[in-house]
């Protein structure tokens, strides 16, 4: 049984124009590989570690009083680390590498160094994506229970759970697949990969359940995103009729911060990763869509947009807590040294509490 993941050898990507039925050409493909693996996905992965790591200093800076900032840390460091093998995945395939070291199969070697470490730690961050707005869900639909439910405790061994499940499922994709000298059909002795008896299988397993946690983690974040904003709608109507005119105009103010707040976040998710799982639906109910299969260009050119739009979604968290927590923002402007009007109005937010587990960061 054949691995359905991504290509691991250049050979299978060359011999592709020999499947006339497939639409897309091996020239095509070899370009858009380059563009996108060895240029963009590199560009973009370079500037996200940056950005995350920003969050990650200002999450640090506003301590875990509040437990919300548990899972947000959870998420960047998944994100860095995402993002961090894609660029070591852009590396593998410049071909300024490829051609100073052509004892190595590089893109073997990514297979197992940079597409797997990535693909794992993405699906971290789409099951911390999930925990968030169903915290966030918790938060309006229960609000006086909501701290009882989930503790700094609890909170923490969640995103531990995460993490550890998510790690654990990737686990069988080491055991089956090594890294060895492999000798080439023109003769040449390279370093590539090579699978145990049966390893395919076993590499297999990781591809399904990964599969699984991707489809049901984006399942979760629309069902809890929907339920938020039409919780939110709701007690914000029932506000309405029951303050008065001047708790009116600051009830709905601050929901509408809470509802931009966590529409952006799904908005980025949910348009990221649509094409995503589009792409894992086709894998798994077309066999012709895959690696040795008839329509194999047409899966791999997909493929490296998909890498580039989780790319996307990784890198785009900071901008979106800067424009929706003002709080956020503060922290973020006096501890890099930035400024933001006057220095007054960050010394009055830095004074400010820390927001609630209902609130915005």
């Amino acid at each position: 049984m054949k691995s359905y993941l991504l290509p691991n050898t250049t050979e299978n990507v060359l011999s592709l124009d020999e499947l006339s039925s497939d639409p897309v050409s091996g020239a095509l493909l070899r370009f858009v590989t380059f563009a996108n693996y060895a240029i963009l996905i590199g560009a973009i992965s370079f500037v996200g570690v940056i950005l995350n790591l920003f969050n990650i200093a200002v999450f640090f800076k506003q301590g875990f009083k509040d437990t919300i900032n548990i899972p947000f840390l959870g998420l960047a460091v998944a994100d860095v680390c995402g993002l961090i093998s894609l660029i070591w995945m852009s590396i593998c395939y410049n071909p300024l590498m490829v051609g100073a070291l052509p004892a190595f199969s590089f893109i073997d070697i990514q297979h197992v160094t940079a597409g797997w470490p990535h693909v794992c730690f993405t699906r971290i961050s789409g099951w911390l994506t999930a925990f968030i707005t169903f915290e966030r869900y918790l938060c309006i639909a229960v609000p006086l229970k909501v701290k009882r439910i989930l503790t700094r405790k609890r909170t923490i061994i969640a995103v531990v759970f995460i993490f550890l499940i998510v790690i654990v499922s990737v686990v069988p994709v080491y055991v089956a697949i090594y890294i060895a000298p492999r000798l080439e059909e023109d003769g040449a002795l390279v370093f590539g990969i090579k699978y145990i008896p049966d390893g395919a299988n076993l590499e297999n397993f990781s591809i399904y359940f990964s599969t699984f946690l991707q489809l049901s983690s984006f399942a979760f974040v629309i069902i809890c995103t929907s339920g938020l904003v039409y919780k939110l709608n709701k007690k914000s109507k029932w506000r309405q009729a029951t303050s008065s005119a001047g708790q009116n105009e600051a009830v709905s103010n601050r929901d509408k911060k809470v509802v931009k707040m966590v529409i952006s976040m799904a908005v980025v998710f949910i348009v990221s990763f649509t094409p995503v799982v589009i792409h894992m639906v086709a894998m798994l109910s077309k066999h012709d869509y895959m690696v040795g299969g008839r329509y194999q260009n047409l899966f791999l050119l997909c493929g490296t947009f998909v890498f580039n739009l989780e790319a996307i979604n990784c890198s785009a968290s900071l901008c979106i807590y800067l424009k929706m927590s003002s709080q956020f923002k503060a922290v973020f402007l006096s501890l890099f040294g930035f400024k933001d009007g006057n220095k007054t109005k960050i010394q009055r937010h830095q004074s400010m509490k820390l927001p609630s587990s209902g609130e915005t960061l």
